[in-house]
């Protein structure tokens, strides 16, 4: 049995990313081992201040199980074993702890790409690209007002 190791951070991006590597043919599916992992959003600054520490291992627990409800229906349709986690830390580290628990697995990483944003790799070998697309925010601010000025 195969086993897929999913990083997600958006429910639309990863049905994109994982709907077209299931078998198209319900005559011979290949039963598979999911291992969904939800990449929730850090709380700001001002939000982790005032939540307890249970309260924010709760909240991310229900964006994981929301995020990967839709596409745990789907491979479970399909007689695929799955199972969800949150992650925590170092995804590199996860990573090898997951694959030290079930073996050789593949890793998809179906995390939506940011504009600016560099994400954390998943695996140690992963190619990393920087981001050229950064602008800092006062020259955005300043073309704005050229433009404005000038209609």
């Amino acid at each position: 049995m195969e086993t897929f190791i999913v990083y997600i951070d958006d429910k639309q991006y990863a049905l994109q990313q994982v709907i077209p590597m299931l078998p198209a043919s319900e005559q011979t599916p290949q039963a598979a081992n999911w291992v969904l992992i939800g990449c929730p959003p850090r709380l700001n600054r001002h939000t982790g201040r005032w939540l307890t520490h249970t309260a924010q291992k709760k909240w991310r627990q229900e964006w994981t199980q929301e995020a990967t409800s839709e596409l745990t229906q789907k491979l479970e349709s399909g007689g695929n074993t799955v199972s969800v986690r949150v992650a925590h830390g170092s995804l590199t580290e996860l990573t090898k702890q997951i694959k030290g628990e079930v073996g050789a697995a593949r890793v998809i990483d179906a995390r939506r790409p940011k504009l600016s944003v560099n994400l954390d790799p998943v695996t140690s070998d992963q190619p990393q690209e920087k981001s050229n697309w950064t602008v800092p925010g006062g020259v955005l601010a300043m073309s704005a007002a050229i433009v404005m000025a000038s209609e």
